[in-house]
């Protein structure tokens, strides 16, 4: 069968890349406790959140959202893609089923976020949800499938957040994206924010107030 190419294949090639969309908290390099002896660069990575890669799906003018910290905006015209140049993300059709959710809950939009998506606040307060387009014409690769849990962690070892979603409740399924090619893993020499910007179109990118009322029940 023939394999459509994408604008980040080589990054969708990159073991390091996988990795994290697996879970793997690079930034911590931690050698403590063996969890995976397969750890990229002969590091033993700490494991949490991440995916159950279950696919290779395609991007072709998709409409995607993901919540950030409002601290990360940049300035100017082009403030908000700082927020962009992240490889975590989701389709709209889950996002409109985030919003279903909520509303069936009757909880905070926020709250079933970080429910449905691990968000644990130790990693983002989740205060700005962010919408953008993939440019015209330009095909992107993204690994999709549900999350695994997530776990934070105190320096003495005892947990602090734990979300827990798909992995161990199949009926609360919510597919992810992990785009390769975007964020600020040390494998992508700092390109992230070029890429951000060449792939995708600034002229469709928003920013709302995830707590907004008409976001919430």
């Amino acid at each position: 069968m023939h394999r459509v190419a994408a604008v980040n294949d080589q990054y969708f090639a990159v073991s390091a890349l996988e990795q994290e969309a697996q879970g793997y908290q690079w930034p911590k390099g931690v050698i403590e406790k063996a969890e995976d002896l397969k750890a990229p660069g002969g590091f033993v990575f700490v494991r949490t959140g991440g995916l159950v890669i279950k696919r290779r799906v395609l991007l072709q003018e998709d409409m995607l959202y993901r919540f950030a910290a409002r601290r990360y905006l940049g300035q100017g015209v082009d403030a908000l893609v700082p927020l962009l140049n992240s490889p975590w993300w989701m389709n709209d059709d889950r996002m409109v089923l985030l919003l279903s959710r909520a509303r069936s809950a009757g909880v905070p939009l926020v709250e079933m976020a970080r429910r449905q998506l691990a968000l644990p606040l130790a990693w983002t307060e989740c205060d700005i949800l962010v919408r953008a387009r993939t440019k015209p014409r330009l095909v992107l690769a993204a690994h999709a499938g549900p999350g695994r849990t997530a776990q934070v962690k105190t320096q003495d070892g005892v947990v602090t957040e734990s979300y827990t979603i798909a992995t161990e409740a199949p009926h609360l399924f919510m597919d992810q994206l992990y785009v390769p090619g975007l964020g600020r893993h040390f494998a992508l020499g700092g390109a992230g924010e070029t890429n951000a910007r060449a792939w995708f179109d600034l002229s469709t990118t928003a920013a709302f107030d995830p707590r907004a009322r008409g976001l919430n029940p």
